[in-house]
């Protein structure tokens, strides 16, 4: 982002049972949007409006969304319908001018939801960015049925206890997402091992000719903290089982910028390699 100067933009709150979502829309208004992001946050289920406020004032439109324990959604992240982030989609598209490019940003459990929505909203999307992510539809929080429900069915999904294994049935077809991917991972992840699910998902990505390109940044020794991508954090932000490490902050500091990067390139020809695979963070 260097040193450019801040862009000024507009918020609109969307309540439920008014609005079809529970979040809030930041809509730069000095120029047209570079882009626009849905944001879907972690198992908290609260709306990640600190990741969109940063965005906007980088001139990328964005709507965070909470999906659960909020008046007029479900109380667990249980029975989700992927048909709520659908209609998130649709509100963000309406929002801006036409053709602006989409993307869905998803963090630790929310990766799941933006993979799946870009794979089956009727809402093109042209890319998906995903920290700590997992390669599985994991089951609900607390654990008892499923998380995802789609047309209303729910996903077949993977046991909070083994994560890893890798059934078939519960895979992330990752290869589906219609555009470029971008992965942020921790290699130090206490919360689940979103170091080994992200390298999954990039193998996945590359037996299946990696349609569209995609990014992985894996940082050794950071931790879950890391998924909540900007690099200096809200007071009051991190649960209490996770500690902001000076890792964790640089780490942060690091992939912030790449993946304001990522998103602006999204919608344009890529002849670089922008979105061509990368190492270690």
């Amino acid at each position: 982002m260097g040193d450019a100067p801040a862009v000024r933009f507009t918020t609109r709150l969307l309540r439920r049972p008014a609005e079809p979502v529970h979040g809030t829309m930041f809509v730069p208004v000095s120029a047209a949007p570079r882009a626009a992001v849905l944001l879907i946050g972690g198992s908290g289920g609260s709306e990640p409006s600190y990741v969109a406020e940063p965005l906007a004032r980088a001139g990328i439109a964005a709507l965070s969304v909470a999906y659960f324990a909020r008046p007029g959604l479900p109380g667990q992240l249980r029975d989700i319908s992927l048909a709520y982030f659908f209609s998130a989609l649709e509100v963000l598209r309406d929002e801006l001018p036409p053709g602006t490019p989409l993307a869905v940003l998803g963090m630790s459990r929310g990766s799941e939801a933006a993979m799946l929505t870009a794979i089956h909203s009727g809402v093109r999307t042209h890319g998906v960015l995903v920290t700590v992510p997992g390669n599985v539809v994991a089951g609900s929080w607390p654990p008892g049925g499923p998380a995802w429900l789609l047309d209303g069915r729910p996903l077949p999904y993977a046991s909070h206890a083994d994560l890893t294994d890798e059934d078939p049935s519960t895979l992330i077809p990752v290869e589906r997402v219609p555009g470029p991917v971008f992965l942020l991972a921790a290699g130090a992840d206490r919360v689940w091992p979103s170091a080994a699910m992200a390298r999954a998902l990039s193998r996945r990505l590359r037996q299946h000719g990696d349609p569209h390109g995609h990014v992985l940044l894996e940082y050794p020794g950071a931790g879950h903290g890391i998924g909540y991508l900007i690099p200096r954090l809200p007071a009051g932000l991190l649960p209490a089982e996770l500690t902001d490490t000076d890792v964790d902050r640089a780490a942060r500091a690091g992939a912030w910028p790449k993946a304001v990067q990522f998103i602006r390139r999204l919608g344009v020809p890529d002849p670089a390699g922008e979105f061509s695979e990368r190492g270690p963070g």
